[in-house]
């Protein structure tokens, strides 16, 4: 027999225990609608659960990568945030040589520091920022007085080479140890030249100034290239024409002429590559990819890089993807000129010339160098963020001519690095896709 049981609650009972439950549900549902919407749709190398709660995610990694080595081209050069001056001399790229151009501008018009005047001395100071390479010898720094004037309207290019007067106003060797400052003496000929102008129509104004003295070029011996680089801030407030000088039986005075954002300047860049194992990759490209790549910054060298088969996807939006490239230690040459820190891509566009990704300028700060495990051996790798540039590859808004791998930002650094290609043995550069399927 069965008995049937009831049981009574009172009403009051009843209706808060179901406020309870429908709270703690529309609580719960709102926590989680919350945390959720706050992730962005991105996952971990690991994170990938290719099981039946994520049966449209895919994982892909096995694309054909063809990767080799081009010269770059010639930059725009003027004004921008950093000088280089320096040379390096890597048996893997060949030498390398910086140098620059830069005005001057008076604190004030109708300057006169009195008559009957004698130089005492004057330096040349320009702030350091960063130092790449050993430096094991000293910098042979050579100065000369423009011949040319510098316009600050006018576009300049990384290969322009302004006239100068001869001799030199400085030929000095410079040991450099860290400092956050280079002082460079220049000849008391021409400071006293300068100071000779005392009151006269040159010192009235900085358009008469810079038409009278127009400036300076400051390179290294290029005979000799050396082991280091230094950037400088031109416009930190730290660089400048200093003069001292004094009248007959007066204590010795000094002039500052600063350079600053007013000014000119530009950057000059040279090189000499022929037999460098860069050039004969460069000059000698391999059709299915080379197993290695060269890239240094100042219009030197950068990487070639073909994703293959991207835009025959369909259908799918692109959760992450990622060019995973490995730099191939060479220990000595690594160490004497260490790793860049970063590397951008650019995309190809039909007209063969560089268009910057989405990523990049969406603010991703792409290529900034990682580690991972190969072999349970941990490794530095380089991981350019690709998204969206996948994404539009597989829409179809626009076509799929590869991109350019360079060292960032690669008109003001002379950092290089080599490395491994589509076809590396161990360290093959890899395109990583994560992707939903949309339909």
């Amino acid at each position: 027999m069965l008995i049937s049981t009831t049981l009574f609650y009172p009403t009051n009972f009843i209706n808060i225990t179901k406020l309870k439950l429908i709270s703690f549900f529309i609580g719960g549902l709102l926590a989680f609608l919350f945390l959720n919407s706050c992730k962005e749709p991105s996952f971990s190398d690991d994170d990938l659960l290719l099981n039946g709660d994520n049966v449209n995610i895919q994982f892909t990694d096995n694309f054909m990568l063809k990767a080799n080595t081009e010269e770059d081209t010639i930059l725009q050069a003027n004004n921008l945030t950093k000088s280089l001056l320096g040379s390096t001399n890597d048996s893997r790229f060949g030498k390398l040589y910086a140098s620059f151009y830069n005005n001057f501008r008076l604190l004030s018009n109708n300057v006169n520091w009195g008559s009957g005047l004698i130089i005492d001395s004057c330096y040349l100071t320009y702030g350091v920022t960063k130092s790449y390479g050993p430096f094991s010898s000293p910098m042979n720094i050579v100065v000369y007085e423009l011949n040319e004037p510098l316009v600050n309207t006018a576009s300049y290019f990384t290969n322009r080479a302004f006239a100068v007067k001869l001799p030199e106003i400085a030929n000095v060797t410079i040991p450099y140890n860290g400092s956050s400052t280079i002082n460079i003496k220049l000849s008391n000929t021409f400071g006293q030249n300068i100071i000779n102008q005392s009151g006269s129509a040159n010192l009235a104004n900085n358009d008469a100034f810079q038409s009278f003295f127009k400036g300076v070029y400051v390179t290294t011996n290029s005979a000799a290239a050396g082991d280091g680089m230094l950037n400088l801030d031109l416009i930190g407030g730290a660089s400048k024409l200093t003069l001292y000088y004094h009248a007959a039986g007066d204590t010795v005075k000094k002039y500052d002429i600063p350079v600053n954002d007013l000014c000119t300047r530009v950057n000059h860049y040279h090189r000499t590559t022929t037999g460098s194992p860069a050039k004969l990759a460069a000059d000698m490209p391999i059709a299915t990819g080379a197993d290695k790549v060269f890239i240094e910054g100042l219009t030197s060298f950068r990487a070639k890089v073909m994703i293959e088969n991207l835009d025959t996807f369909k259908n799918v939006a692109v959760n992450k993807a990622e060019l995973w490239v490995f730099p191939l230690i060479n220990s000595s040459a690594d160490t004497a000129y260490k790793l860049p820190a970063q590397i951008y891509a650019s995309r190809i566009n039909d007209a063969a010339n560089d268009i910057q990704l989405l990523d990049f300028l969406s603010g991703t700060m792409v290529g900034t160098r990682d580690t991972t495990q190969v072999g349970g051996v941990t490794v530095p790798v380089y991981k350019i963020n690709l998204t969206r540039y996948a994404q539009s590859i597989i829409n179809k808004e626009f076509t799929n001519n590869g991109l350019r791998i360079y060292v960032f930002p690669t008109n003001i650094t002379s950092e290089r690095v080599v490395l491994g290609g589509g076809n590396h043995v161990t360290y093959p550069m890899k395109f990583r896709l994560i992707t939903t399927k949309t339909n």
